[in-house]
């Protein structure tokens, strides 16, 4: 016969044991809890650096280093360019926008310092350049291809005809090279 201080027993292990099993519900619970309350806090600081980080690399994209060909500021590692970097930050985390930081860039070094000149006067220009040159180059391609269609012997005008001595000379080469084969 069981006594009722065994029974309690047993019953006060089932409830331990079932809230062991609820143990790791619990401990997800808190976590989303927590990561719920992060934002709220102030303990989400990563994706506001992580924008600033972008936002700096972008800006930094569109400089010209000054001292190396062709490289973005960006992707230089010259000391200029760190410099560069480093006041480009400071601006952002100013919160200038980045047509002030450009701007000021460009006030200090000319246009030259812009990886892509402005579509306005001289630079659309230059934007617009490589396009016309492809359309007019394929444009005269494809007259020059009309023409030879419709036109056989346009290539040949004002080419003389052969002479008869011209005609036998290359007969005789000819047979000459087959000759050989």
């Amino acid at each position: 016969m069981t006594t009722r201080s065994d029974a309690t027993t047993a019953h006060l292990l089932r409830r331990a044991r079932a809230a062991a099993g609820l143990l790791p519900l619990a401990a997800l619970a808190l976590a989303v809890l927590l990561a719920l309350a992060a934002p709220s806090a102030g303990w989400a600081q990563a994706p506001n650096q992580r924008e600033l980080d972008e936002r700096v690399q972008r800006i930094t994209d569109m400089l010209r280093c000054p001292t190396c060909q062709g490289i973005s500021v960006k992707d230089s590692e010259a000391s200029f360019s760190r410099q560069i970097r480093d006041k480009v930050r400071r601006m952002v985390e100013e919160g200038q926008s980045d047509e002030d930081i450009k701007a000021y860039f460009v006030s200090r070094y000319g246009e030259w310092i812009l990886r892509a000149p402005k579509k306005e006067g001289l630079g659309l220009v230059i934007w617009l350049a490589p396009g016309t040159a492809l359309l007019l180059a394929g444009g005269w391609i494809g007259w020059r291809v009309y023409r030879g269609r419709r036109h056989p012997s346009a290539d040949l005008h004002g080419a003389p005809e052969l002479t008869p001595e011209q005609r036998e000379r290359i007969a005789r080469d000819l047979q000459r090279f087959e000759e050989e084969d």
